[in-house]
């Protein structure tokens, strides 16, 4: 059967009229078939060196686009592989569509490699599903996207050799038709938060991913101005607002501001937009502990879960926010007196940074790094000690991003998500912090990007050892074991992939940045940046 008139095609085209340009994932005998059809279709297969990667990928690419992707993996431990990085997208509710490739329905429990998918799946994804037969492509597909965008997550389809194989269905693919809506919220509920917020003496916002997300960011920045609140942010809602506006007072937390130092603790209404309030956001029960909060949030199973709202709101942020500015009171003088203090709050870096002859402070090289880097940069972060420093040193422009898997703490994250945000916006420039020990895990993807011609920076905290568990071994056993090692020469590893590195050992080394940019390259530049291991993470201890 010639392979245009296949389900794998039709799979594909299905794919185009679902607005999918590129298909991520790795290929093994499940799924060759498949990836074999790409060739006569108007849709590029980006692969990974392992399937983990592959995942990230697209979950890199889904956030830059704010969109569902799709990524493609074969079966049995091609999806063990991948499993981290379902789970990772599933915590931090990112659509992606995973097509996993199987074996023939027939015989398929006696295959070597067989695994029951959809219950493999289950507990890291939002939906899954299996294609019985060709003639139900259209049907399971259709289904698939609608859940990965109303649901927000992932969602693994199980595709058979024989439905791959088989002759394509004759009905036209329609593409799932309903959007994700912006639910209203319930009048009742914006008039007591209105109240609670007229009565306040000391109110603060706290956004989070879900206000990015939902696009609140000016309805937010009215409301602040509006009531006289300061608007922190968690990791997530970094990008939310440009930095510089006056009423932003910076990420809250375990790496908390110093200006949120000042203004957080007295809060006695927190209005809190798209965030789970995470122990890492309330430094464990700390902050808020007597405020009164008003929780608003479309996932009505992360209003309530780590704190009790007074009031918890279930709609869409950007709508619930706009709601909330005509029925509060104005107070000029108080959004004047919070702006004041945060601009008088002191920088992070005030009391300088560690000087060593052949090692740079971690602070000092993300500080830096972020002065070279062009406003609209995507950043994407690693888990770890390395976490800390871009959330607290690395200034974001009004146009840049900030890619996190915070709520699954993945080493090795930061690589093949730069390279799905690169895929999805090439002309961004892209920074990846990593730490060494996450770098290992996925060191093999410096190919990938060298192959696909993704340039972006790789900054390396190179401190030789799994960071934040050395110093936490170090304060409570005061000895280390397991966490320690001899890094290798990243640069050499760099180049031996074909890309670009260098060492660095100071500041002035950062010179290399500015001559990647003016060369305009097509490759990766690897910065090792040989870190001070002593200097831990902003926050720690006790966070």
């Amino acid at each position: 059967m010639d392979v245009a008139s296949t389900g794998s095609a039709y799979i594909l085209d299905a794919l185009g009229a679902e607005g999918i340009d590129t298909l991520f994932g790795v290929i093994g005998e499940g799924n060759a078939h498949l990836l074999d059809a790409v060739n006569d279709r108007d849709i590029e297969f980006q692969q990974a060196r392992h399937e983990q990667a592959g995942v990230t990928m697209a979950d890199g690419a889904a956030r830059t686009k704010q969109g569902v992707t799709a990524c493609t993996l074969t079966h049995g431990p091609g999806v063990t592989n991948g499993a981290t990085g379902i789970a990772a997208a599933d915590r931090d509710n990112i659509p992606i569509v995973i097509l996993v490739g199987d074996t023939s329905i027939e015989g398929r429990e006696t295959s070597l490699q067989y695994l029951d998918h959809p219950t493999f799946a289950s507990p890291i994804s939002v939906y899954q599903t299996r294609i019985e037969t060709p003639v139900t492509i259209p049907e399971v597909l259709e289904r698939a996207f609608d859940r990965a965008r109303t649901r927000s997550g992932p969602v693994l389809v199980e595709v058979p050799a024989d439905v791959q194989e088989g002759e394509a269905p004759d009905e036209e693919y329609t593409p799932s038709a309903r959007p994700r809506q912006r639910v209203r919220p319930d009048e009742r509920h914006v008039e007591e938060a209105a109240s609670l917020l007229d009565d306040a003496d000391h109110p603060v916002i706290l956004a989070g991913g879900g206000a990015v997300r939902s696009d609140a960011g000016q309805e937010i920045a009215t409301l602040a101005e509006h009531v006289g609140a300061p608007i922190a942010t968690t990791y997530f809602g970094r990008s939310l607002l440009d930095e510089a506006h006056p009423m932003v007072s910076g990420i809250a937390g375990t790496f908390m501001s110093p200006a949120n130092d000042d203004l957080l603790w007295d809060a006695d209404v927190a209005v809190v937009v798209g965030a789970r309030l995470s122990g890492k956001t309330t430094r464990y029960g700390e902050l808020y502990a007597d405020a009164d909060v008003i929780q608003i949030d479309i996932d009505e199973e992360s209003i309530g879960t780590h704190q009790e709202p007074a009031i918890g709101i279930r709609a869409d942020a950007r709508e619930t926010v706009a709601d909330l500015i005509h029925r509060c009171e104005t107070d000029p003088e108080r959004a004047s007196s919070v702006a004041q203090t945060i601009e008088r709050a002191p920088s992070p870096w005030a009391d300088g940074f560690e000087e060593r002859p052949d090692q740079i402070d971690p602070r000092e090289f993300t500080l830096e790094l972020s002065e070279r880097v062009p406003d609209d940069a995507i950043l994407t972060v690693g888990s770890g000690n390395n976490t800390g420093f871009p959330a607290v040193f690395h200034e974001l422009g009004a146009d840049a991003s900030m890619l996190i898997n915070g709520n699954f703490g993945t080493m090795g994250y930061s690589l093949p998500a730069a390279l799905g945000a690169k895929a999805a916006a090439p002309d961004r420039p892209v920074v990846c912090y990593t730490g060494d020990g996450a770098l290992i895990q996925v060191i093999q993807e410096i190919e990938t990007a060298v192959r696909l011609e993704l340039p972006l920076l790789v900054a390396v905290f190179n401190d030789s050892s799994y960071g934040i568990i050395r110093h936490r071994q170090n304060l409570v056993h005061d000895r280390e074991t397991g966490s320690t090692y001899d890094s290798p020469d990243f640069v050499d590893i760099a180049e031996g992939f074909g890309a670009n590195g260098a060492v660095i050992r100071s500041a002035d080394d950062l010179s290399v940045v500015e001559e990647y940019y003016d060369a305009d390259p097509d490759v990766p530049l690897v910065l090792d940046a040989r870190t001070i291991p002593e200097v831990s993470r902003p926050g720690f201890p006790p966070y």
